[in-house]
């Protein structure tokens, strides 16, 4: 065993020439021998690494060299390319000039709305816009001043009472027109507006014929008769045969 090396113990446990406990018991007992100096180690030569030659060394820096320069170059642009590049930049360009002047042109807009409206008016254009509202005014009475059928219409539908002393007292008011004022409304809104009133009040007397049939019979006909009084001739304005 004073033979053995480390090297020879672990080939023969390889191949199976000696067990597992023969193995470490023999590499305990040669570790400790080398440590105590019992045992002598030979050291072990090795081949140098070869040395490359100076042919071989010029053809590895020159190849070096080669593809360093191949990494630093840069691809040149191709003719294609650069008028390519040439086309886009001022196509931008005119985009963002475009986008520049549309803000610019937006927020114009906003300050002359905010100064038109936010703005204090002085005093004059406050006492011009008061007269012409004044003048309207004065307008619209004459108006309805000038048409007293429109006045006695408007006056009835304002008050929206419908019983039979009101129509009455309608009917005197109305007779007392001129013929001329009172064919002057006939074909207006506010006289649309009275017959469809009329017809309201007429479906709404109507309705109560289950509870008291002869009220709403006999308020039916007030209707009728005050819708003729004035020239308004409705064809729905008609009393069920029983």
């Amino acid at each position: 065993m004073s033979n053995q090396t480390l090297h020879g113990l672990a080939k023969d446990y390889a191949r199976g020439v000696i067990d597992k406990d023969i193995y470490r018991k023999s590499r305990t007992e040669l570790i400790k021998g080398i440590v105590e100096g019992k045992v002598a180690v030979k050291a072990k030569d090795f081949a140098p690494p070869l040395q490359p030659t100076v042919d071989e060394d010029e053809e590895v820096i020159t190849e070096t060299a080669q593809k360093r320069e191949r990494t630093e170059v840069s691809p040149q642009p191709t003719p294609k390319r650069e008028a390519e590049t040439q086309n886009k930049t001022p196509q931008k360009t005119n985009r963002l000039l475009l986008v520049y002047i549309s803000v610019c042109v937006v927020i114009v807009i906003l300050l002359i709305i905010a100064v038109v409206l936010f703005y204090p008016k002085p005093p004059g254009s406050v006492s011009i816009e008061t007269s012409k509202d004044l003048d309207k005014s004065e307008i619209t009475t004459k108006t309805t001043s000038s048409m007293p059928g429109e006045s006695l219409l408007a006056e009835f539908l304002t008050q929206r009472n419908w019983n039979g002393d009101s129509l009455d007292k309608f009917i005197d008011s109305w007779n007392a027109l001129s013929q001329e004022d009172r064919d002057s409304v006939k074909q207006t809104k506010r006289m649309q507006r009275m017959n469809d009133s009329i017809y309201k009040q007429f479906l709404e007397a109507k309705a109560l014929a289950s509870i008291d049939n002869e009220k709403a019979i006999m308020k039916q006909q007030k209707l009728i008769d005050f819708a003729a009084a004035i020239g308004i001739y409705d064809s729905r304005l008609i009393l069920d045969e029983e």
